[in-house]
């Protein structure tokens, strides 16, 4: 009598990495600890450990009065955003109240201290400022998704919303970029800039290098500059997604 050997299933993963971007899903994502984060679950979307990237993202998991131990950000400019749950930041002595939607810009030499009441899930993103001689430093911005403006954009079939002030003091901007169910970019976008965008809901497919990529929400997607890019809206849920990318500065 013959055993058949014992096979064992490996999940398949949307996952990829390539030269030219990540595809990082929620399947992907590896449980980590942070400095001075207590009952957090850090989950690193972008370091420059794996890929050229000028910029930190994490996706924070708080459980039930997660917090800060110390101040955090040092050394870096931070810009938070709430998926769900209730955040409280504190920045210069002053508690901010974010909810799902609401952010948090603080620029560098700006430290702040954040706890959540309930289980919360938070973007974090960080990156070191680009001075300019002549050009003031930028100020902390505070607000949420739903009270700035979304700007109609053909080119994309749909609209983008701007968090951050469209102005030389800022070297990275923030857009939530929605999108109606069927649209699609008008043109392969090739940038200079590197970007991380966060699929917040919704899903489509997205075109990188020379792959087409099924993205839905959750997923994360780090292009790395001069990534060719594009994006087709399919499902029957209007997709959005946070987008970072570094503006106003020559890459000198």
């Amino acid at each position: 009598m013959t055993h058949s050997p014992t096979v064992h299933h490996v999940s398949a993963s949307r996952g990829r990495v390539r030269g030219a971007y990540i595809l990082m899903t929620p399947e992907n994502l590896v449980e980590n600890a942070l400095p001075h984060l207590e009952g957090v679950i850090a989950k690193p979307l972008a370091t420059p450990r794996a890929v050229p990237a000028c910029f930190g993202e994490y996706l924070l998991e708080f459980e039930a009065g997660g917090r800060s131990t110390r101040p955090l950000g040092s050394g870096f400019e931070n810009f938070l955003y709430v998926l769900d749950g209730r955040a409280l930041v504190e920045a210069d002595g002053t508690l901010h109240t974010l909810e799902p939607g609401g952010f948090a810009y603080f620029p560098e030499g700006v430290v702040f201290g954040i706890e959540t009441p309930g289980a919360s899930r938070v973007l974090w993103v960080k990156r070191r400022y680009e001075p300019v001689a002549g050009v003031a430093a930028p100020e902390p911005v505070i607000g949420h998704t739903d009270e700035v403006t979304h700007h109609p954009d053909e080119t994309i079939g749909g609209t983008w919303a701007p968090l951050l002030p469209d102005d030389a003091r800022y070297d990275m901007a923030m857009n939530v970029m929605r999108f109606d169910v069927g649209s699609r970019f008008r043109m392969v976008e090739v940038h200079h800039q590197e970007h991380g965008l966060y699929m917040l809901e919704g899903e489509g497919v997205y075109y990188l290098g020379d792959d087409h990529v099924e993205v839905s929400a959750g997923d994360f997607v780090y292009m790395a500059p001069y990534c060719p890019q594009s994006f087709y809206a399919t499902g029957s849920t209007r997709p959005s997604y946070l987008l970072y990318k570094d503006v106003n500065r020559d890459g000198f």
